[in-house]
């Protein structure tokens, strides 16, 4: 099972998280740390490692991140120096993302999962009145 971290600026993560659940149910080796005003970047860069090396249950580590090159992101880099386990990271995650991952983890490789849950964002990706109106043309 690949393991499923989430970095973010404050509770941000552990909300996105828990949102996930609630839909899928609880999940295991599955975990949000995030990154508070005032706080060492040395040590949430320790946690980072610390948590990826505990989610990894030898298939790897999926991160997300809430923003690309904003601290948690940048700390995850930092920290990429230090980490033995596989990991990717991707930044800018949205909700369906992560379902995907939960729905998918112990379906797909490290690499594949990446790719897949990269192309949840961006087909989840929808606007109101563009879908209604395609609805509208493919049920004449």
């Amino acid at each position: 099972m690949i393991g499923i971290l989430v970095v973010t600026h404050e509770n941000f993560g552990e909300a996105a998280l828990q949102t996930a659940q609630l839909i899928l149910g609880k999940q295991e080796k599955a975990l949000a740390l995030g990154c508070y005003r005032g706080d060492s970047i040395e040590a949430f860069c320790e946690k980072v490692n610390a948590a990826i090396q505990a989610l990894d249950t030898g298939m790897g580590v999926l991160v997300f991140a809430d923003l690309f090159g904003a601290s948690p992101y940048n700390n995850t880099a930092k920290a990429s120096s230090t980490i033995t386990s596989k990991f990717r990271c991707i930044a800018g995650f949205s909700l369906p993302m992560i379902i995907e991952a939960f729905s998918m983890r112990e379906s797909y490789e490290l690499d594949e999962l990446t790719n897949v849950c990269i192309q949840t964002g961006i087909t989840g990706i929808r606007e109101l009145f563009k879908e209604i109106e395609i609805f509208d043309e493919t049920n004449k």
